[in-house]
């Protein structure tokens, strides 16, 4: 089974991490393109903001790691950078490329960049820890799942309690403009007071939109360093793997809504 885990690296330790350097470009956050994996490269394409666009091409230009950049598209505040990757280059994206991992979103600024991977297995997340680690590369973990198949009833980080309230809102037409039913009668459908109903439905949203639009330079999850001795086992499934007691994966039973009255 395939695992998802958000990491975040200091900016200084990414091929890219001095493109935001100057005072200018400080307060700014880039973003990745996601692709189809090929043979472009990890990161082939970059959203910049248009006021700071021409000073990070110029940036591109002259890093070692890039042999070329170039706009490509242009928005009303944004503009997309193709970039070619030197082949030589090494660090996090070598040990992407090394665990066959699948860059699903990444965001930059001047002090950090944070990814959230696909690995085809805990091995290949194993992997890419150990290329970093022995790469010197000062990796953090902000979150860990496994996927899961379209048939599972927990996904994007619901319970199923949440995602049935959600689904139920979305159905009873809570969502249009205007709206066709209230939170007392999703409630009164549920069997469950209105108060727990909006506290219920603001996590279930919250929980959905960072699992599936928001990959933040400070993640709102607690980030914990990975250890330093060669690989945290709870990422080893294979032989020898530590206690065997299995990976923190985050989808087990979460802390729900208060009881209602």
């Amino acid at each position: 089974m395939s695992v998802i885990a958000t990491v975040s690296i200091p900016a200084s330790e990414f091929p890219l991490g001095s493109v935001l350097e100057s005072e200018r470009d400080r307060d700014a956050t880039v973003t990745v393109e996601t692709t189809v994996p090929a043979d472009e490269g990890s990161l082939p394409y970059l959203w910049v903001p248009a006021d700071v666009a021409d000073a990070v091409v110029d940036d591109l230009e002259d890093n070692g790691n890039v042999t070329d950049a170039a706009v490509v598209d242009e928005l009303e505040d944004s503009v997309l950078v193709k970039i070619d990757w030197d082949d030589r280059v090494d660090g996090v994206l070598e040990a992407i490329r090394g665990s066959d991992a699948i860059v699903t979103s990444a965001a930059g600024t001047a002090s950090q960049w944070t990814f959230r991977l696909r690995f085809p297995s805990y091995e290949d997340l194993s992997e890419f820890y150990t290329a970093c680690v022995e790469d010197d590369v000062s990796i953090e973990l902000a979150q860990l799942h496994e996927a899961v198949g379209s048939d599972h009833r927990r996904r994007f980080g619901l319970t199923n309690a949440q995602r049935d309230l959600v689904v139920a809102a979305y159905e009873a037409g809570y969502f249009d403009v205007p709206r066709k039913t209230t939170l007392v009668e999703l409630g009164e459908r549920l069997g469950i007071s209105d108060s727990a109903v909006s506290q219920r439905l603001r996590r279930g949203l919250a929980e959905l939109i960072n699992a599936t639009l928001v990959v933040e330079p400070q993640s709102r999850s607690r980030s914990r360093p990975l250890s330093s001795d060669g690989g945290p086992d709870r990422f080893r499934t294979g032989a020898g793997a530590g206690s065997g007691s299995g990976p923190d994966t985050g989808t087990g039973p979460g802390p729900e809504e208060s009881p209602e009255p």
